[in-house]
């Protein structure tokens, strides 16, 4: 079975994450609709149901709760059709609508659209099987415009696991008002002999709630040396990417090495810097000239006072 986003509203088109998942932002009272496409593409026909549920955020990990548990969101969800008999390879269009209530209160929901295929079992006493698949559900609520996401990569660390490969993790801190889908790679460079290696993909499945902080991992090969290398770690979620480095030497066993903790104008971006520099540069231009200005203002303001005092009044 698969399922998968249809509608991506045009504000968001250019964020991957919306093209995988159902993600906005509503005031209470507000209303959205979005189409999820749900494919048989088993040999055999499919009765599948189509339901919301709830799902949360726990120790780096988007989880769908169990069955069909509720909570806000999935009451606020309704999806139609909500049975579909599907043949092999067939396609069908399932409307999922939204409805938050004008009094929610603010902040952020979780939940999954699931489409389930029950198979009984084939034998008197076997067990019933239970397949499904899902599309999430991100739903901010609250006035005004769409909360900021941003994280910052706190520390990076260099270790060896029991098989004697080398990995880094990185600690990765959401400081913004959205949770994030965490993907990225890493480099190394610098290394023994001038070595270069990566990119290497960080570890899939990690997702932050507000405020929370997990490892990311990336698994390297285990032929490259101990080091001194270079590490360049590049974290994105959505549009906003960070980027960190650090120099780190591997351990030659198993175990732990050093943790490098990261400056924290490390993740900006050097065009952000420059764009702050020139920002600060023009305004304090600006006050100048404004200075200079109301100067020449005042001066000239005192010269017309005394040019009046030296004219006689007009004869009536």
């Amino acid at each position: 079975m698969g399922i998968r986003i249809v509608d991506v509203p045009t504000a968001t088109a250019d964020d991957p994450r919306a093209r995988s998942y159902i993600i906005d932002h509503l005031a209470p009272g507000s209303v959205i609709e979005r189409r999820v496409e749900v494919t048989n593409g088993t040999r055999s026909p499919a009765d599948v149901s189509v339901y919301p549920a709830a799902a949360s955020i726990e120790s780096g990990s988007f989880v769908g709760a169990d069955g069909r548990t509720r909570n806000d969101l999935s009451t606020w969800t309704s999806v139609a059709p909500h049975s579909l008999d599907l043949a092999p390879q067939e396609s069908a269009f399932v409307r999922v609508s939204v409805r938050v209530p004008p009094r929610a209160a603010p902040g952020e929901r979780y939940g999954v659209v699931w489409a389930e295929v029950t198979t009984p079992p084939r034998t008197q006493g076997g067990l019933t099987q239970v397949s499904r698949v899902g599309v999430r559900l991100y739903l901010s609520i609250g006035p005004g415009g769409i909360p900021a996401s941003d994280f910052k990569i706190d520390a990076l660390t260099a270790a060896r696991d029991d098989n004697d490969v080398p990995l880094v993790q990185a600690t990765i801190r959401n400081t913004g008002g959205r949770a994030l889908d965490l993907t990225g790679s890493l480099r190394l460079s610098d290394g023994p002999g001038g070595l270069s290696a990566g990119p290497f993909p960080i570890t899939l499945g990690t997702t932050l709630g507000i405020g929370q902080s997990e490892p990311v991992s990336v698994t390297l090969d285990k032929r490259l040396p101990d080091g001194p290398w270079l590490a360049t770690l590049r974290v994105q979620s959505g549009l906003v990417e960070r980027t960190a480095e650090a120099t780190l030497t591997f351990p030659s066993g198993p175990g732990v090495g050093d943790t490098v903790a990261i400056d924290p104008a490390a993740g900006i971006p050097w065009w952000t810097i420059a764009a702050g520099l020139a920002t600060g540069c023009l305004l304090l231009a600006l006050a100048l000239a404004v200075r200079r200005r109301g100067r020449a203002n005042r001066a000239s303001r005192g010269k017309r006072r005394d040019r009046g005092k030296n004219l006689a009044p007009l004869d009536t």
